[in-house]
């Protein structure tokens, strides 16, 4: 789906946590929150100044297929997410996303995955939510899965990474008669039922 039939203006809330459009004067704010350790798991370099940031959003942006979000917390920038490859009526993927390693283990990203998960269900009617990681990116992988995801496999020698090399990537789905038992899971965790990831 490309990007332009989603309103420019999606703001999406739960809580503290707020996804709204991403936008280039994000760039520096990204840029200050992640390391080389964070971003392993991407499939771009990392850039290594303001403007390079600025250009790698300009880029991921420009993609008719994707609508990236910032993450904020408390109207602090912590992180960026999006949904791609959206299919109308059938699937789209949750992912191109990074938090500050301040908010790891907290409620940023259940509440995040909540509100996908949540638009694209009942707002976009996708019978299908995937998710991936790369296969070195175990934290990752066992996060996914906490969300209460299926591990569909690897996907062997699918994707540049970061590091230069040609990545596995772990896939993920979650599906529209699934969708109600994930919603409660996360619900649970950001009532404080269980701890966040």
């Amino acid at each position: 789906m490309p990007a332009a039939q989603l309103p420019a203006d999606l703001l999406l809330e739960h809580g503290a946590v707020r996804l709204r459009p991403l936008t280039l004067d994000d760039a520096p704010r990204l840029r200050a929150l992640v390391d080389a350790g964070s971003w392993a798991g991407m499939s771009s370099p990392l850039p290594t100044s303001d403007e390079a940031m600025a250009a790698h959003l300009a880029q991921l942006m420009a993609r008719e297929d994707l609508t990236a979000f910032a993450v904020e917390r408390d109207g602090e920038f912590v992180g960026r997410t999006a949904y791609y490859e959206h299919v109308p009526g059938v699937r789209v993927d949750v992912g191109h996303t990074i938090y500050a390693r301040e908010v790891w283990g907290t409620e940023v990203n259940p509440a995040c995955k909540l509100l996908l998960l949540r638009h694209a269900f009942e707002a976009l009617g996708v019978e299908r939510v995937g998710l991936r990681c790369d296969h070195r990116n175990t934290r990752s992988h066992r996060a996914i899965l906490r969300l209460g995801a299926t591990f569909e496999g690897t996907l062997r020698a699918f994707r540049p990474a970061a590091d230069g090399t040609v990545a596995d990537v772990d896939y993920f789905s979650v599906l529209a008669a699934e969708w109600p038992a994930v919603r409660g899971g996360l619900e649970a965790r950001l009532a404080g039922s269980s701890p966040a990831d």
